[in-house]
């Protein structure tokens, strides 16, 4: 019985580790969030690190963009038209409100440092 015990307690442990780890892996790679609203909330499109999006005109995200989460080290760069076109800005931080930026991102991407 003892035996058992410790069978069942160590298999928690491996366990829990393997999932925490888990849950690591699958958010490691986010370094950029577009939000549908404004204050981080509605819909999310997560970016990896050197990844790019270009909406086109009646897609869900074309000028749907409201704030934004940008993780350390990293930098979003938006665009008003597709394929990274128009004016652009680059934000280095997370943004509730990207201003001037709300409702008008059609592409945009995220880069990391290293």
């Amino acid at each position: 019985m003892k035996r058992v015990a410790a069978i069942a307690a160590f298999a928690s442990v491996v366990m829990v580790g393997s999932a925490s780890a888990q849950y690591y892996n699958e958010y490691r790679d986010v370094a950029c969030v577009m939000y549908e609203d404004s204050n981080y909330s509605g819909r999310a499109l997560r970016m990896q690190p050197d990844q790019a999006v270009s909406f086109r005109s009646g897609q869900f995200w074309n000028d749907r963009v409201s704030s934004i989460r940008v993780a350390r080290g990293c930098s979003l760069v938006v665009y008003e038209d597709t394929r990274m076109g128009g004016r652009s800005q680059e934000f280095r931080r997370n943004d509730r409100h990207v201003g001037d930026w709300n409702d008008e991102i059609s592409s945009a991407e995220c880069y990391c440092d290293g």
